[in-house]
């Protein structure tokens, strides 16, 4: 290693997947990291919802990924997708399938068997330190504290049921304005939930018309527990530099399907390489990370383009391709019609931090 510093306390503002990546990072290094929650808990500004960790924009198969942040993926409880339904407005249901999983369901919130939780259980076995309940001094090297503004918003329930494991995508405007919804179902938990954004003069009621679908195809949704959360599409690309803003904080989060899991977690790495004196390889990751920010800027922008017809050729695309995991890593491919892209679009977006 270059130029590193003599092991020293830091502060860490948050305990989210950002900053418990951050966190152990710098342990594993010799540093003496300590992280402030204002909750009592890690996890409570969750909902132990099920959530996808992709399997596309990044080429780390999930071990070694998790590995190189300082994590066990072996400890943390998954499911790793291979097949899911698709639903439009107009087409009958489909099912794709491929051998690679397109992603990896986990929990997010306080539940014993959260993703949230099981991180914070591998810092802790490490020995990091954990100030609940207060806010986080103004002079920490790290800031993980989300955000408060918002561009996009989930509204889901969680219930029980007897049916079988399964996974299902709805597109469609009345199921999700400019977004998509899904609905997940593991162990007898299910989690169904719309990921969307508001339109002037809308009275879409997205939740509840994706309610009324399931039920008329027979998937029962009732007596669960509604939950509502958001999500920041902000554009602060540049340097990392003291103090780190990692995560949504960031802004490093996936505009496209708000797959931020892991661009959180490489955004605390390169926070916590900083700090080592890791400078080049701290540079490469936000670099990296800004480069596939960028990509899914623009695939966003195209996205809220598409009408309810679009969206099912988008789909129907997929389902005839012999890869869909390759199709969906293409579209977070640098070339030459991008970059013009990217200069046509990048002052069109409604939330932006400099």
């Amino acid at each position: 290693m270059n130029n590193i510093k003599s092991a020293k306390s830091i502060k860490i503002a948050g305990g989210g997947i950002a900053g418990l990546s951050a966190a152990i990072k710098l342990k594993l290094n010799g540093f003496d990291p300590t992280v402030y929650e204002k909750e009592d808990k890690i996890g409570l500004g969750r909902h132990d919802d099920f959530e996808g960790l992709e399997n596309w924009i990044f080429s780390n198969e999930m071990r070694p990924f998790f590995k190189k942040i300082g994590f066990d993926f072996n400890k943390i409880d998954s499911y790793p997708i291979s097949r899911f339904t698709i639903h439009t407005i107009s087409k009958e249901p489909f099912t794709i399938f491929q051998n690679k999983p397109f992603f990896y369901m986990i929990k997010r919130g306080s539940s014993y068997n959260s993703l949230d939780t099981q991180l914070f259980n591998q810092c802790a076995e490490e020995g990091v330190k954990f100030n609940f309940g207060q806010m986080a001094p103004n002079d920490c090297e790290i800031i993980a504290t989300g955000t408060s503004k918002a561009a996009a918003y989930v509204r889901g329930i969680n219930f029980k049921t007897k049916l079988k494991d399964q996974v299902h995508l709805l597109l469609g405007h009345k199921f999700a304005p400019k977004g998509y919804a899904y609905l997940i179902i593991i162990d007898g938990e299910g989690t169904l939930a719309t990921a969307y954004k508001k339109t002037k003069n809308s009275q879409i009621d997205s939740i509840k018309n994706c309610i009324k679908y399931f039920n008329s195809i027979g998937i029962k949704i009732s007596d669960g527990n509604f939950f509502a959360s958001r999500g920041s599409f902000s554009l602060p690309f540049g340097k990392l530099k003291s103090p780190y803003r990692i995560g949504e904080a960031g802004g490093y989060q996936d505009y496209l399907f708000g797959f931020g899991i892991r661009m959180s977690m490489l955004s605390g790495m390169a926070a916590a390489l900083k700090i080592i004196g890791e400078n080049s390889k701290a540079k490469t990751i936000i670099n990296s990370l800004n480069q596939k920010r960028r990509l899914s800027f623009i695939n966003r922008i195209l996205y809220e383009k598409l009408d309810d017809t679009q969206m099912e050729i988008m789909a129907h695309k997929i389902l005839m391709s012999n890869d869909a995991v390759k199709i969906l890593s293409g579209v977070y491919s640098w070339n030459v019609k991008n970059l013009l892209r990217w200069i046509s679009f990048k002052n069109q977006y409604e939330v932006r931090i400099s």
